[in-house]
């Protein structure tokens, strides 16, 4: 977390005002997701059965010169949403322009999760089920860039947060405009984790503001 806060301090000392830069990170994005896990966590009657789907919500508004507020959630489920897995992330940062387009970002938060694993089904034919529930919270920090090409954004990202054991997400996306606020959106996310370890991808609608 001491790179994470040295890397935004760092930002705030280059950064520069751009509306430009600013519309980057004032928009709502909504998505259905797709994840598929190896996490040894997954179980009961599907185990075999290791993906999962979704949705995932990304709130980001600019505020200041070169500052953002973001908040985020994904949810995923499968097995009836007897397996489930749920993040949300609350935090601020600060991007500073590196030439026409493109950004760089530092941010830093608070993220949590909620899940629910179901180890057995109808045990010793009782009816009932056998269900695990874990939650936590941690502080996370977040660095990447976003770069506009007119028609088309693309962006990528590093994300660390400790909650359990250590979490890595490696982030890619890109978008597509349609109109000067509306695109289409698709990303992928690998994500180390020993709750949810693999891939997580998704299409949504983003609109600018």
């Amino acid at each position: 977390m001491q790179k994470v806060a040295l890397s935004i301090l760092v930002l705030a000392g280059l950064s520069s005002t751009s509306a430009f830069a600013q519309d980057a990170f004032s928009y709502a994005k909504g998505a259905v997701t797709w994840a598929h896990t190896k996490s040894d966590y997954v179980g009961g009657k599907d185990s075999n059965n290791r993906d999962f789907a979704g949705m995932s919500l990304d709130l980001s508004k600019s505020f200041g010169s070169n500052f953002y507020g973001r908040l985020g959630s994904e949810y995923t489920s499968r097995n009836s949403g007897n397996d489930s897995m749920g993040t949300t992330s609350l935090g601020m940062g600060v991007f500073t322009p590196l030439s026409t387009g493109l950004n760089l970002y530092g941010e830093t938060g608070l993220m949590g999760y909620s899940m629910e694993r179901e180890l057995a089904n109808n045990v010793n034919d009782s009816g009932w089920d056998n269900i695990t529930r874990k939650q936590s919270g941690s502080l996370y920090g977040e660095v990447g860039l976003r770069y506009d090409l007119g028609k088309v954004e693309l962006s990528t990202g590093y994300r660390y947060a400790n909650m359990t054991d250590d979490m890595h997400d490696f982030k890619v996306g890109g978008a597509y405009k349609l109109t000067q606020n509306l695109a289409l959106t698709a990303d992928y996310t690998y994500r180390h984790w020993d709750l949810q370890q693999g891939s997580i991808s998704s299409l949504g609608v983003k609109y600018s503001f």
